[in-house]
């Protein structure tokens, strides 16, 4: 198998976590959150290369603070992000130096993806007859679907999962529907939802349950605890500069 291409979505801002700075900047454990999605996926043996998508003013700070700091030498280029997270992925996709295979793509608020997870999903778009792999976890809570108020109806939970990332997907799919989308201004709220609508076929593997996304201020708490609890497959920063 070809080594794979990654983008990592790390545009957001940090309003409901009431931050200033963007989340992605904000340490767990000493380490900005970025820089630990980063180092995971760094860790990754089949990702070959790396585009990182921040805000336009954040640019210079991410190349600084995080890819020369921790040295992260996959990371091929920053770029600019979109008012969207749709819109970021797909200046990313037009930054990939190589045409691989596989691109996988991440949130960069979800700094405890193992590099196991990663590689899993990878491997199982490799080895199944599917278009794209998305890691989820089977919802253990009720879900109710309400408007104005009211509960419209109650969908079965065994087929209801909370969808994570990273997400793994053949290039030309993915290409494909992000062009198909920019032109005919189609959103969704994951690359996933793209490839559905264009008729792509997606599979699901388990995520992790640790796999938390950094949103809250209640989510950077429970990130370091889960870190201070250990036993998770972590990478550890010790490049340059630190």
């Amino acid at each position: 198998m070809d080594g794979a291409a990654a983008v990592v979505a790390g545009a957001g801002r940090g309003e409901r976590i009431g931050r200033r700075e963007g989340k992605q900047f904000l340490a767990l454990q000493g380490v900005p959150v970025l820089a630990r999605s980063l180092l995971n996926l760094s860790a990754v043996p089949e990702v070959e290369q790396i585009v990182l998508v921040v805000n336009a003013g954040d640019i210079e700070r991410a190349e600084r603070e995080i890819v020369e700091r921790y040295g992260l030498e996959k990371v091929k280029a920053v770029v600019e992000g979109g008012e969207w997270r749709q819109e970021s992925v797909f200046h990313a996709l037009r930054a990939l130096r190589s045409r691989a295979e596989i691109i996988v793509v991440h949130d960069g608020a979800r700094p405890l993806a193992t590099p196991g997870l990663f590689s899993r999903a990878i491997r199982a778009l490799a080895d199944w007859d599917c278009d794209g792999v998305i890691t989820a976890v089977p919802v253990v809570e009720t879900i109710k679907e309400v408007e104005g108020g009211w509960v419209i109806r109650t969908p079965e939970r065994r087929r209801l999962w909370a969808v994570q990332t990273p997400q793994c997907f053949r290039s030309s799919a993915l290409q494909d529907a992000h062009e198909r989308a920019f032109r005919e201004g189609v959103w969704a709220t994951d690359d996933a939802a793209l490839l559905e609508r264009y008729r792509y076929r997606v599979r699901v593997v388990e995520g992790e349950l640790t796999n938390l996304k950094i949103t809250y201020p209640r989510d950077l708490v429970l990130a370091e605890a889960l870190l201070e609890e250990g036993g998770m497959e972590v990478v550890v920063p010790d490049g340059p500069g630190i």
